[in-house]
Parts: structure tokens; C-alpha cells; sequence
């Protein structure tokens, strides 16, 4: 997972979602739209956080799926039909943009929002993971600016999350796959309910999970990676395990990798900086950030006292 931050609408090729992502993007950034964050996730889905003000932009039949979440105003973004306003956007609004799909808009004033972008390829194995269904049996409605509580909450979350370290983007992952489940449980063309998932890991599948975690500290460790050792979908793993564990996964992760940090920090041998690559932290500054709100104090200055 790589996270980007830019505050422009002109980016490096190196700061764009994968090519599958590109055709909204690029109507956006024709409209104006600047991405202020783009974070890319597992097996080429993206999630981008858009700034808008002015401008009019065009879909047309993308080659990919996208969720919108309006995150901050909007009222002056309206869908256009023939030239007329037929719906307009609020704070909290939702649009879902299946692959396919047509679509104008008019933009007369300043928001954000949220664009988390996937494929057929994710909703198929959203599909046979979760609910063991064929996954041609369920299509995506198209959903524009309409009211949705539940993904609306998802995407504040979002927005407020940083973007910038392995553990931040480890919670986003973890939080996507779940918005995937939500878009098909509730905006789906067959109804399909959310499944309930009940009971605990096996004790072999929680020595085996905490043994892997544990010998690889130092390596980015995904959700979809952690589920797959023990054969379930992200989802269901993600549930079991808090049952199991009494937290998500990327919060054991990143308590295990603190531990680890303090134990390799009482060795005076040890540089701040080995420590920090040691336990999968990407640099110095992600480390004594992460160390400091676990403990109230800095790498550093535990390692004095």
C-alpha cells in the first residue's frame, strides 16, 4: 500500500491510482477537482480524497467501479439531464458509480469528498468470500446523491484517518474491505444481507496468525495477506480475530511491533533508526510518532530512562 499527499492538480506519474482507476480521474481533474490524498491499496483498488470548486465534468462508461462520499459541503454540485439540475449534493451525500455508467455534473462551489475505486475483479471475490454466491447474480445500481448514514459515517472516518504510515494504511485496508461489503449488502441489484459472522479462531489458527505475525514484524502485513493464512475472506478473518484476539488486526500488529521496538531498545547496541525498520516502521519519525502515543515518551527518552 503507498500513500501520496499533494495539494495540486497536476501530479507525477507516480502519484496516480492504477491505470483501472484512471477514467473518472481523469474527467475530475478536467473538471478542477485537485487530489489532496491518494492511497493505494491492495490488488489495484485506490481510495482518493478529492477538493473541488469549480467546473463541469462528464462520465463516461468507466472501466471501473467507484464510491463516492461527499465529505464536506456540496450543496452547489448538482447532476445534470439534458441541460436541468436533477439532483444536488450535501454534506454526507453518496453517489456509486458502477462500470459502464453515464453521467454530467455542474459544480458552482467549494467541497470535498472521497473516492474509493474497484474493479469486477474485487467484486467477484467480494462475492464468492463473503456470501459463496456466483458473482454474476449480483449487478451494482447507479446511486447519485442520495442519503446513506451508515457509508456516509465511513467516509468521515476516512477523512479524518492520516494516510501516511504502514499502520494507518493497514486500518484504511481494513476499512475498505468492509465498505465493499456494505456497497453490495445495501446498493446491490439483488438484496443480499450483510453476513453475521459468530465464533472465534481455531487455537491452531491463532498460534498459527501469531506466530507469522510475529516473525514478520518487519514486513508491511496486509489484511488480505493475514486472512489468507488461514483461508477466509478479509472480512470474516477481521471479525474473528477482534473476537479472538479482543482487537483488530492492524491494532495487535502494531502493539506487537511497539513491544518488539522496546525490547531491541534496551540492547544500547541498537540504533533508533535499525529499531524502526526492525519492527515495520518506514522511518524514524513514523516510529518516535507511534512509540511516543503508546507510551507518553520518545524512543530516545526511554532508552535514557
Amino acid at each position: 500500500m503507498t500513500a501520496f499527499t499533494n495539494a495540486d492538480s497536476t501530479t507525477d506519474s507516480s502519484d496516480q491510482p492504477p491505470a483501472e482507476a484512471r477514467d473518472i480521474i481523469a474527467a475530475l481533474r478536467a473538471a478542477g477537482a485537485a487530489p489532496r490524498r491518494v492511497l493505494e491499496l491492495e490488488r489495484g483498488r485506490a481510495l482518493v480524497h478529492w477538493q473541488n470548486h469549480y467546473g463541469d465534468a462528464q462520465y463516461e462508461r468507466p472501466r471501473h467501479h467507484a464510491m463516492s462520499i461527499y465529505t464536506r459541503a456540496g450543496e452547489q454540485t448538482s447532476r445534470q439531464v439534458k441541460g436541468r439540475a436533477v439532483s444536488r449534493g450535501f454534506t454526507g451525500a453518496i453517489c456509486l458509480f458502477p462500470a459502464g455508467s453515464q453521467s454530467q455534473w455542474q459544480i458552482r462551489g467549494d467541497f470535498e469528498f472521497l473516492h474509493l475505486y474497484f474493479t469486477d475483479l474485487d467484486l467477484q471475490r467480494c462475492m464468492t468470500q463473503v456470501w459463496d454466491r456466483e458473482p454474476s447474480s449480483v449487478q451494482l445500481n447507479e446511486r447519485y446523491q442520495i442519503q446513506d448514514e451508515l457509508i456516509a459515517q465511513t467516509g468521515r472516518l476516512l477523512s479524518m484517518s492520516g494516510w501516511e504510515t504502514p499502520e494507518d494504511s493497514m486500518g484504511i485496508d481494513h476499512l475498505t474491505h468492509w465498505l465493499m461489503v456494505q456497497i453490495v449488502s445495501r446498493h446491490a441489484s439483488v438484496k443480499v444481507s450483510t453476513p453475521v459472522v459468530s465464533g472465534t479462531l481455531t487455537r491452531h489458527q491463532r498460534q498459527l496468525v501469531s506466530g507469522r505475525i510475529e516473525a514478520q514484524l518487519s514486513e508491511p502485513l496486509t489484511l488480505e495477506a493475514m486472512a489468507g493464512w488461514v483461508s477466509l475472506s478479509p472480512y470474516h478473518f477481521a471479525r474473528l480475530f477482534r473476537a479472538s484476539f479482543g482487537c483488530a488486526p492492524y491494532q495487535y500488529v502494531l502493539e506487537q511491533r511497539l513491544a518488539r521496538a522496546r525490547e531491541l531498545l534496551r540492547q544500547p547496541e541498537n540504533k533508533i533508526t535499525v529499531v524502526a525498520l526492525l519492527c515495520g516502521f518506514g522511518d524514524h519519525s513514523q516510529f518516535t510518532r507511534a512509540f511516543r502515543k503508546r507510551y507518553g515518551v520518545t524512543p530516545s527518552d526511554y532508552r535514557r530512562g
